[in-house]
């Protein structure tokens, strides 16, 4: 690729700091409305556990609970630190995205030798992230609620570390072989990450086993050796950890209470059809975010290289045409991959369960738009010569970034909402507290609805939510009355 160095501030600086500035402030209010997070549902049943001994808690839920070790883990760290962690895990986890996501685009930069600037990994970095929350089945449970977060959130979370310290190890070894270690490491990490939940272990060794596949095929033979080793190291970790879950005696009461799982025939076939109904829905439903998902990376490439700022070389066009065509079918794969473990379970995946799959949804469309973007830049007709096309793009990109703004503006309209239910959960426990301190040990107290999909404690002390709750507060049970 031949570039002409630029030496003044252009258009697209200036589009390109609105981008990610806009999908920054976005983040930020999602992240701000996790001050008002409180335990729900689930919070209170995996709590339960970790007042006995760590491991044999760990043990305990493994047999009678939850497949997902490192999902407990989360969570016993998290109450052990203190129950008010609930209300800085939302932005604690947005933050660690943008980090890994950011050192993965640095490092697949260095490793490609494109030379992205740091403005343009920023600005992907923040629009990634901003895309796939903003898209997210069910936002409210992905970030706001502890249970859904440790499980389906994390995982997608520390992916990209893994992924970067992949990218690391292989181009510092153009230079020096790669140390044992770091081969143990990213076995450690990928075990640790695939202990989070099945959908998410699911999609990380497809991408892991697809890499595998395109690096012993394709990779340059000066890195393929160190390449082979530090994937092969991280995908064993990976099948290990669905292993280890799929063993698991818990997974009885967890599928359809005991009942037969599917064959392999259905379960291909059926996740095959369930991943299609979910692609054709995203784009029903969400028609405008999926318009500027492709469009405000396609602006971005377009201007990048178009003429005659840089110029891609024929091989480099070779491998852009047929990364369009490979992206959208791994975009595909994966989800589907996310899928299966639902469809194993016997049931369409419940709206957490499918946030793995729209930010692969999310992911493949933005490589869409950027590959689309940078192909069109280089056909120059000399119809067009003399249009300002580069400057359009930057104007359009520009334009676009106050989609992200917009939605971060809308997003504010929350916080009343928010801030009343965490006002209402405060009061209760206040009550809570006072009835044990007077010497009660069955407690009536306030009712609360419900929020977006996740159980509150209801008028019965034999409901789940009131048991767990009742164990969590250490009482022999818990009532609820609508307020007066």
């Amino acid at each position: 690729m031949t570039q002409t160095k630029k030496t003044s501030f252009d258009f697209l600086t200036i589009a390109t700091g609105l981008g990610a500035a806009f999908s920054a402030f976005a983040l930020g209010v999602y992240a701000y409305l996790g001050i008002f997070s409180r335990h729900l549902a689930d919070d209170y049943c995996s709590v339960d556990f970790i007042r006995t001994n760590f491991f044999s808690a760990l043990l305990n839920n493994y047999i009678f609970v939850s497949d997902r070790y490192t999902n407990f883990m989360l969570i016993a760290l998290s109450e052990y630190i203190s129950p008010r962690t609930v209300t800085i895990l939302p932005a604690l986890f947005i933050a660690l995205w943008l980090t890994g996501i950011a050192w993965m685009l640095s490092e697949a930069s260095r490793f490609s030798k494109n030379g992205w600037s740091k403005l343009t990994i920023a600005a992907l970095t923040f629009l990634v992230v901003f895309f796939a929350l903003l898209q997210a089945p069910n936002r409210f449970q992905i970030l706001y609620w502890r249970s859904a977060m440790s499980t389906h959130f994390a995982p997608l979370v520390f992916m990209p570390f893994l992924a970067a310290f992949i990218l690391k190890v292989i181009t510092e070894s153009e230079a020096k072989s790669a140390p044992f270690w770091k081969y143990v490491l990213g076995f450690f990490i990928a075990f640790i990450i695939g202990g989070f939940s099945e959908p998410t272990v699911a999609v990380m060794i497809t991408l892991l086993a697809l890499a595998f596949a395109a690096t012993w095929k394709w990779m340059s033979p000066s890195t393929r050796s160190t390449a082979l080793k530090m994937i092969g190291w991280s995908l064993a970790g990976a099948v290990l950890a669905l292993l280890i879950m799929g063993l698991a005696p818990a997974n009885y009461y967890r599928v359809s209470l005991g009942k037969e799982p599917p064959t392999i025939f259905f379960l291909v076939i059926r996740s095959f059809q369930y991943g299609l109904n979910f692609i054709d829905n995203s784009f029903r439903t969400l028609p405008l975010p999926t318009l500027f998902t492709v469009a405000m990376p396609f602006f971005m490439f377009y201007n990048m290289y178009a003429s005659p700022t840089s110029t891609l070389t024929e091989s480099q066009r070779k491998l852009a045409r047929t990364m369009l065509m490979v992206i959208p079918v791994l975009s595909y794969l994966l989800i589907v991959a996310s899928f299966a473990p639902s469809v194993y379970g016997q049931s369409f995946p419940v709206e957490r369960a499918r946030f793995a799959g729209q930010v692969s949804l999310v992911a493949g469309l933005m490589i869409e738009g950027a590959l689309l973007g940078s192909l069109l830049a280089q056909w120059r007709p000399a119809a067009l010569e003399k249009l300002p096309l580069k400057l359009a793009s930057a104007v359009l990109l520009a334009v676009a970034a106050f989609y992200p703004l917009r939605a971060g503006w809308l997003a504010l309209n929350d916080i009343p909402d928010y801030r009343t239910r965490a006002e209402a959960w405060d009061t209760r426990v206040i009550q809570i507290n006072d009835l044990i301190a007077q010497g009660e040990t069955d407690l009536l107290i306030v009712q609360l609805d419900g929020v977006e999909g996740v159980k509150e404690m209801e008028i019965t002390e034999k409901h789940w939510v009131n048991r767990c709750a009742a164990k969590y507060y250490e009482v022999n049970s818990i009532r609820t009355a609508p307020p007066k």
